[in-house]
């Protein structure tokens, strides 16, 4: 069970360096020890002393815990690690952006274990900076209909993951989908202006300049992994786990007669 989103707001370390700092910058100028002026140097700078600390205390636990899941994700234990990942959602009440970065993480575990909808759950608590997360769950709408959910999705992400390419190619390539190549067009055209030497965005972007489908053949396993197109008979069978996971073992072929 996952806490309630609201503890995603309770930036209790900011509270607590705050109330710190202003306790002990103010308290000395009315007790009479310092002027205003001080207070306020005094405040800023204890509050930035008592956030590093306070960060560091933390990082010192969080370390070998995400060393942890990332063994346990390697040797393909996915409910381990879920259950590693889960456990530290209590320290996201005094990590800012801890907790999103821990939702997208175990989403990506919940879907390829075969969990859709918790994974959608998981996923749609992702941080907007965890962009392979985001667009996984863009294409789980797409794959079951809600296009505009999808869309959305992928819209808010883009403004902040900038120069995610397969993300605002896929974008583009949902729009295209639909028959919206000028919106189509506008995505690919902002992407390369930031980033002018990415191949697959420009030839993409030439491609809907000249009202031809989009390819996205360039991105290789990560597109196909997406599950929004099959994979040409002549690159075989994409890997359907994600690195770090183990693949199902082949059944071995029964011999006829």
């Amino acid at each position: 069970m996952l806490p309630p989103k609201t503890q995603d707001l309770r930036l209790y370390s900011v509270l607590v360096c705050a109330a710190f700092a202003l306790l002990l910058g103010f308290g000395g100028t009315v007790l009479g020890w310092w002027a205003w002026g001080w207070a306020i140097l005094f405040s800023i700078v204890l509050f930035l002393v008592s956030w590093i600390l306070l960060a560091r205390r933390f990082g010192m636990k969080l370390q070998p815990a995400m060393a942890r899941v990332q063994k346990q994700m390697e040797a393909g234990m996915i409910e381990p690690a879920m259950d590693s990942l889960e456990a530290m959602l209590p320290m996201a009440k005094w990590v800012p952006m801890l907790r999103g970065q821990l939702l997208a993480n175990m989403g990506v575990l919940a879907y390829h274990s075969g969990k859709k909808e918790r994974a959608v759950e998981l996923l749609g608590g992702a941080s907007l900076r965890a962009a392979d997360a985001r667009l996984m769950l863009a294409c789980i709408h797409y794959n079951d209909g809600r296009i505009d959910r999808a869309l959305e999705v992928l819209q808010l992400t883009s403004k902040i993951a900038k120069k995610h390419a397969l993300l605002h190619n896929t974008y583009a390539w949902m729009l295209h989908k639909q028959g919206r190549n000028d919106e189509a067009q506008a995505v690919l055209a902002a992407f390369h202006k930031r980033d002018d030497k990415n191949a697959p965005t420009k030839d993409n972007l030439l491609r809907l300049q000249n009202r031809q489908r989009m390819s996205m053949a360039a991105f290789d396993m990560q597109w196909f992994a997406l599950g929004l197109e099959r994979p040409p008979q002549s690159m075989g069978q994409v890997r359907r786990a994600r690195k770090g996971f183990r693949e199902p073992p082949k059944q071995p072929k029964r011999k006829k007669g």
